[in-house]
């Protein structure tokens, strides 16, 4: 009879608290509203921070696999990239198919060869991740000089086959990494053995769980929204130029954010829902520095490292130990 009362409490707690936070939200984007003169909450405004969620909402849900399996890993940034070029040249070439499967299939090969690194070799997989952006970089560099020497430039996907990235192709990727997403981690015995086996490997062994199977899987998984993120964002933007030096670092702090939002959030909203919906709020927040005419260079990354940093904070206020 306790457990059921303390069940009960804690669904109220949780109600309640996401009842004041839905209503906080709904004040601050009045205020904001007004002090933008408006333009803030019109229907294309909406619309267009919606549809710029949508690649690192994909992203993010890649990043959360990977942070529940209790591993850091930074390259998904030069892996997104690398995959936004395979879809440009396949896209061209074979069609929408053969993009979606192209660049779903460089995700899962790279996130597949990082794990397989972390498992075989043992090294910590944040300095494995790193040689790998490099790695990853590299290949995208070499394949923008070769097409600059023969006096072209990287891939533009055609206009005619972009309409996944556009309104409202991209809102129909975006409700389907959703479901894929919700129904992976949430209703698989894959999303059930890997954060299994990230929590911890022992106790995963002893339960009959093969752990570096699970691992790997789980990277695998990742991957494939990687990809999938890759190929909406080669679509939204034409092209994607490569980056070199640890340059693709930046490009996956804004989904890196959320997925540390949503992680904070998780005491009061399943993790996957949490991801689109702490998305939005990071996205509509540089939105609105825009509109204020904050610059979209310095000023708005140091606001965004200093989101990164808070929100870390949250999500691992709990934890013991060392964060890995």
């Amino acid at each position: 009879m306790k457990t059921e009362v303390i069940k009960k409490q804690d669904v109220t707690r949780r109600l309640a608290a996401a009842a004041m936070a839905a209503v906080l939200i709904v004040a601050a984007l009045v205020i904001l509203n007004v002090l933008t003169q408006g333009r803030l909450l019109t229907a294309k405004n909406m619309k267009n921070i919606l549809a710029g969620s949508v690649v690192p909402t994909l992203i993010a849900f890649g990043f959360a696999i990977i942070f529940t399996g209790n591993v850091t890993d930074l390259s998904p940034g030069s892996v997104v990239i690398l995959t936004a070029t395979s879809a440009g040249l396949l896209g061209n070439a074979f069609g929408v198919p053969a993009m979606l499967v192209g660049s779903i299939l460089v995700g899962v090969l790279c996130m597949a060869l990082n794990f397989t690194i972390y498992r075989v070799t043992k090294i910590p997989p944040w300095i494995a991740g790193l040689g790998m952006t490099m790695v990853y970089e590299a290949i995208g560099v070499s394949y923008a000089a070769q097409v600059s020497q023969s006096g072209q430039k990287v891939v533009v996907l055609e206009n005619d086959i972009r309409f996944l990235g556009q309104q409202p192709g991209i809102y129909i990727c975006w409700i389907i990494g959703i479901a894929a997403a919700y129904v992976i981690f949430n209703h698989t015995s894959l999303g059930v053995n890997y954060r299994a086996a990230g929590n911890n490997e022992d106790v995963a062994g002893i339960m009959g769980i093969r752990v570096d199977r699970a691992m790997i899987l789980g990277g695998i998984t990742a991957g494939v929204f990687f990809g999938f993120a890759g190929m909406v964002k080669e679509s939204y933007a034409a092209f994607v130029n490569p980056m070199s030096g640890l340059a693709s670092l930046s490009t996956v702090f804004q989904p890196m954010a959320a997925t540390l939002l949503a992680m904070a959030l998780a005491n009061y909203l399943n993790l996957i829902l949490a991801i689109p919906i702490a998305t939005f709020l990071i996205t509509l927040v540089f939105n609105v520095l825009t509109l204020f005419g904050v610059p979209s260079g310095t000023f708005q990354d140091t606001i965004l490292g200093l989101i990164v940093i808070f929100f870390a904070i949250l999500a691992q206020r709990k934890v013991k130990g060392v964060v890995k």
